[in-house]
């Protein structure tokens, strides 16, 4: 659980914040963050398979 939920369950409970007063903030939120995807800025070797030292015979 996050920081942001514990504050979120502890404000209801306490009867300090109305409930549709954060469903309606929490939707919000959920739609900006379904906004644009960003694309990562980068080489291939972002895609390449990487080999752990550990994995390698001597």
């Amino acid at each position: 659980m996050s920081l942001t939920e514990l504050l979120i369950i502890l404000f209801i409970s306490l009867g300090i914040v109305d409930k549709k007063r954060i469903k309606k903030l929490m939707d919000t939120f959920q739609n900006f963050n379904e906004g644009p995807t960003r694309k990562v800025i980068g080489d291939s070797s972002l895609n390449q398979k990487w080999e752990w030292i550990e994995n390698e015979e001597e």
